[in-house]
């Protein structure tokens, strides 16, 4: 079994998760991105350069990669490449090829902040309150249902791009643009939670619930994070996907505030703080895997301990020099198929 995963970037550790795994069946992880330098494609099997998702030509490519690797599953680490993904399962099932993504609809309703927020809305769940309307953000203050500090971000933003914290209505006319491409949250008084969870690919069940508490932050990645093991969350992120319905791994944020917990947004992939749950025994790759292989699971939910703390830390890898780096890669590329990684 052969497991391909796009836009790869700085995920070394879950390339890594995949190898461990792969390698138990004779299989391997293929690691493509657009950027040569990504570190991730130097610990995969192999690893090979495309375009942008944004390129015309990177579809194409893509079914090409799969056909030489003999791919059987294809996943993304990256919310914008998501709806590409959905729109093409039909189309890669074809060629029997798995693209472990949830449906469009349900891509397209995490990916937009403020249809995720009616989402929660219509479905009686404890959302963020969310605006687009210039007009009405001010009504809100006005009437003091909404209250400085105000969270400005784009609307499909992701890995905490372009957010901005403003204190007063000449702050927030300053960075408004009535595009349609911003919203605006109340800043949210409590602890931030990333959940990590696996719905079943074959029954559609979740098997896994796992709960942290965000420790620190880095540049939208969860950097230290503190494993909590809390009943009314599990509950409130299993009515969550019971609604919602997507499929394999899935990232949930939360705030917990004086009036309880608060769902600010769904990612339907691995999410950055996964190795937490990995490390503390909840295996989603080993799932997915099963699955590929037509076997469901077992429900694990809830069954790890509270109180770990997960660290991560950086690491270095030298390369020649960026035109050296690159020539390299399209010499392995042509003569050998793709890059031949040791580590």
């Amino acid at each position: 079994m052969n497991i391909l995963i796009c836009s790869a970037g700085r995920r070394v550790k879950l390339v890594q998760y995949f190898k461990e795994e792969l390698s138990k069946l004779g299989g391997k992880v293929v690691a493509i991105d657009c950027d040569a330098t990504a570190p991730a494609l130097r610990f995969a099997d192999f690893a090979e350069i495309v375009p942008a998702i944004t390129n015309p030509e990177y579809l194409l490519q893509l079914k090409q990669l799969c056909q030489k690797h003999e791919i059987d599953a294809v996943l993304s680490l990256i919310d914008p490449e998501l709806s590409v993904l959905a729109e093409q399962k039909e189309n890669f099932e074809k060629e029997n090829i798995r693209l472990i993504v949830s449906s469009k609809e349900i891509v397209d309703i995490c990916f937009d902040k403020y249809r995720t927020y009616k989402f929660l809305e219509e479905h009686h769940l404890p959302g963020i309150p969310t605006y687009i309307n210039l007009n009405k953000i001010i009504s809100e203050i006005e009437s003091g249902k909404l209250d400085f500090p105000i969270i400005v971000k784009p609307k499909n933003g992701s890995a905490s791009i372009g957010i901005s914290i403003v204190n007063s209505l000449k702050e927030l006319l300053a960075v408004w643009r009535d595009s349609g491409e911003l919203i605006a949250q109340p800043f949210m008084d409590g602890d931030e939670y990333g959940i990590d969870c696996y719905i079943d690919l074959l029954n559609a069940s979740t098997t896994n619930i796992f709960c942290k508490k965000k420790i620190k932050m880095r540049a939208g990645e969860t950097d230290k994070s503190l494993s909590v093991n809390d009943p009314s969350l599990i509950h409130l992120i299993e009515e969550l996907i019971r609604k919602l319905n997507p499929v394999g791994p899935i990232d949930i944020d939360c705030f917990k505030t004086e009036k309880g917990y608060f769902i600010s947004e769904i990612n339907p992939r691995f999410g950055g703080g996964y190795p937490h749950a990995h490390e503390a025994g909840q295996n989603f790759i080993k799932n997915m895997i099963n699955n590929l292989a037509g076997t469901s699971n077992k429900a694990d939910i809830g069954n790890y301990s509270g109180g770990s703390v997960m660290i991560k830390f950086d690491d270095v890898i030298l390369l020649p020099s960026l035109d050296k780096s690159l020539k390299l890669i399209h010499t392995l590329q042509t003569e050998k198929g793709g890059i031949a990684c040791t580590r």
